[in-house]
């Protein structure tokens, strides 16, 4: 199977990190693949060097793939985590189950099983659109002890989806079709580039470049059914069993505050927002990041030590999990 290591994408990403935001890495993640609900999911796995406090699954987002969320998965893995960034069907490297039809209920499904399957405390952490996915599946999982989100899309209301899409008339378009021709406009399959801002994932122009051009990533064609799921899926309300942080970019041109602001106020729990004083809509600038991984850490030292204890029919299905 393809993987990440020693390949362009991320070489490329690794080098710009470096250069641009003096992120390095001193060890590489274990690239492993495992069958959920037909999918052969592949995830990046960051171990720590002690003992683990617990396992914290990283959720991408719709336009990009568990690699990119590296600098956030290394500094958690410092701090004695286990690190999980499955690749979603239809992104990055996974292998789609046979049938697949773009539906979005599989990712915060996937990311559910994957959190039922681990023993201890389960945090989820998502970026973009991972956000409400790992609500969602915060909401199905019996296993999740924490959420936290950069941005919470509330993309079943127009006005959201609209702001949402590279141009807003082309977002409206996109919901004039859904409604009139569904069918047809399924079909109609295009590069993320042309779909979404990707040009707004970030502030610098190298990084920029990268996200446009890059074949998983702006360069990935995405049939439209996908984003028609996404815009079905209504958050009408988010039942939490758990404690969830919002720590929102400040300076986020793509989705700036005030959008995750509806989905967060109808969140039913334990919450707690946080805007950072700058950081693009993936928050690698100083001193967003410094103070993002400030509020992830005090947030996951907050999440007392849990021991879930598996039925046997889970015991058995966790063979093939990487928890």
């Amino acid at each position: 199977m393809n993987t990440y290591e020693g390949s362009l994408s991320w070489s490329r990403y690794r080098e710009i990190l470096a250069d641009r935001f003096d992120i390095h890495f001193e060890r590489e993640p274990v690239e492993t693949w495992t069958s959920i609900r037909g999918h052969e999911v592949h995830i990046d796995e960051w171990r720590p060097e002690g003992p683990k406090k617990g396992t914290l699954i990283l959720v991408h987002g719709a336009g990009g793939n568990g690699r990119i969320l590296a600098p956030f998965a290394a500094f958690a893995a410092e701090l004695g985590w286990r690190v999980l960034a499955p690749d979603l069907p239809g992104y990055g490297l996974t292998k789609p189950a046979n049938g697949f039809r773009w539906d979005y209920e599989e990712w915060p499904a996937i990311v559910a099983d994957l959190a039922d399957g681990c023993a201890g405390p389960v945090v989820l952490m998502g970026l973009s659109l991972g956000g409400m996915t790992a609500a969602f599946a915060a909401e199905a999982s019996r296993n999740v002890s924490g959420v936290v989100a950069t941005t919470l899309l509330d993309m079943g209301r127009p006005g959201i989806f609209i702001r949402a899409a590279r141009w807003p008339w082309l977002g409206l378009a996109t919901l004039i079709g859904f409604r009139l021709m569904p069918r047809s406009v399924d079909r109609l399959a295009m590069p993320l580039w042309l779909i979404a801002p990707m040009r707004k994932m970030t502030a610098d122009p190298a990084l920029r470049g990268y996200f446009s051009t890059d074949p998983l990533l702006g360069r990935l064609r995405v049939p439209s059914r996908f984003f028609r799921m996404i815009h079905a899926r209504k958050a009408t309300s988010i039942r939490l069993r758990c404690p969830l942080l919002l720590v929102h970019p400040g300076a986020d041109l793509w989705t700036p505050t005030v959008l995750s602001k509806p989905a967060y106020d109808r969140v039913e729990g334990d919450k707690r927002l946080r805007e950072l004083p700058n950081g693009s809509h993936l928050p690698l600038e100083q001193p967003a990041l410094r103070e993002l991984q400030e509020e992830v850490s005090a947030f996951l030292a907050s999440v007392p030590p849990v021991v879930v204890d598996l039925p046997p029919s889970d015991a058995a299905a966790d063979k093939r999990n990487p928890c």
